[in-house]
């Protein structure tokens, strides 16, 4: 990973420090031949090799129940439509070329292939099972075929969710070698998959760390444009949300994100803010901005991509938006909030929550330059409270609103229309 930093003159100021741009290059090597996983705020995570898993099983916590397949190495999978769990001695695959292949959704991972069966009027439908309220045991009520990347044919049977755990079990189509397995999901504590080699018989723990320390993954993954293809591009972690600005004059410069939807769609980064003609062409007015796990907003634009030969994706990040002052990555002492923004009234409110009394909390608005234009100490207490700025004064702009506890800094973008 190479990274540069920039200084900005037309970023955020504070206390006399400018915000940075960083130029950040992450590799997913030749071919595309890994994953990574990314921090906003602390780079790169981690990889793993794309292709040493076959399906992925979330453990997200404790409650997840959605099953993925590695589409991107070749692996199929189908629902075995001739009968239920009573055939599983007799599974074959004579037909399976009008069968209709099941996919990971490109927009959720609470989607996954095995899932796309689901009876939305049952609300215990699970997709590959049913679950009991009663028992709070998921009952698997399906077969399944899966081809793997190796051209081996298997039929497998998730059997149930009991015991804090996956039990399934697998074999060739004339049931040698058969598997029966159960996956723990406490094992993966804090993370959103436990990944499964049907070739190797063997689990994997391949997210390099905790689901709160990551917001992007760089991969390959399955898209439908319209039909099933394997593209390279970004993916958002469960809780990141992402707004797109499109037909963007001046990226660079450009900042309100507070005028864009922020949406939960793991892909809206994706893939297509690149072409392939005879070469790759990058979109040069799409601005990407990402809530990240801590809650900060970052600013990305994407400047170069190496395509296969390289698997480099080039880009700059900003952090435009600091919503929070954390004690850990699990407990947040302050929060703060504007409204409206943007702002073509007289004043804006600032509503903001204290977890723990603080010895001083001061809010200060400035312009981009630093320069403080107003001043005022705020309640220390612990609590919810609100404060009423004039904005009267402000001509049409971008501003800062900072709140300073202890020293320490929440920042946020003021726009007046």
């Amino acid at each position: 990973m190479k990274k540069i930093l920039l200084t900005s003159i037309a970023v955020l100021a504070l206390l006399g420090s400018k915000a940075q741009i960083i130029i950040d290059t992450v590799s997913i090597g030749a071919m595309y031949a890994n994953q990574k996983w990314y921090s906003l705020q602390n780079d790169e995570q981690g990889s793993a090799p794309k292709n040493n898993w076959d399906i992925a099983f979330d453990v997200a916590g404790g409650y997840g129940t959605s099953i993925h397949i590695n589409s991107i190495t070749g692996t199929m999978l189908w629902t075995y439509p001739s009968a239920d769990t009573s055939a599983w001695a007799t599974v074959d695959t004579a037909g399976i070329s009008t069968w209709t292949p099941k996919y990971n959704s490109e927009t959720s991972w609470a989607m996954g292939a095995f899932d796309q069966g689901m009876v939305t009027s049952n609300p215990n439908d699970v997709g590959w099972g049913v679950y009991n309220s009663v028992t709070h045991i998921i009952t698997g009520d399906s077969l399944f075929v899966i081809k793997l990347s190796n051209g081996s044919y298997k039929k497998l049977w998730i059997i149930n969710v009991a015991g804090g755990g996956y039990n399934f079990k697998y074999a060739d189509l004339d049931g040698n070698n058969l598997q029966t397995k159960f996956l723990l999901k406490s094992t993966y504590s804090g993370k959103n998959f436990a990944y499964y080699s049907l070739q190797t018989n063997m689990e994997l723990n391949r997210e390099p760390v905790a689901s709160a320390n990551w917001d992007l993954l760089f991969t390959q993954y399955t898209a439908f444009i319209p039909t099933p293809y394997t593209v390279s591009g970004v993916l958002a972690n469960k809780g990141v949300t992402v707004a797109q600005a499109d037909d963007v004059t001046s990226p660079g410069t450009y900042n309100n994100w507070s005028a864009h939807t922020f949406g939960t769609d793991i892909n809206i980064i994706g893939y297509d803010w690149k072409a392939y003609t005879s070469s790759w062409k990058l979109t040069t007015d799409t601005v990407y901005f990402v809530k990240s796990k801590q809650g900060d907003i970052w600013k990305l634009i994407f400047t170069g991509f190496g395509g296969a030969s390289t698997g480099n994706y080039i880009f700059s990040k900003e952090k435009v938006s600091v919503v929070g002052i954390k004690e850990n990555e699990h407990v947040t002492l302050a929060t703060t909030a504007i409204y409206p923004n943007p702002s073509n009234q007289q004043q804006v409110t600032l509503l903001y929550n204290f977890e723990k009394e603080f010895n001083s909390a001061v809010l200060s608005v400035m312009d981009l330059s630093g320069r403080v234009l107003y001043k005022e100490a705020l309640n220390n207490t612990i609590g919810m409270h609100t404060q009423l700025i004039s904005t009267s004064q402000l001509s049409a702009g971008v501003y800062v609103v900072s709140v300073n506890v202890d020293g320490q800094l929440i920042q946020q973008k003021l726009i007046i229309n």
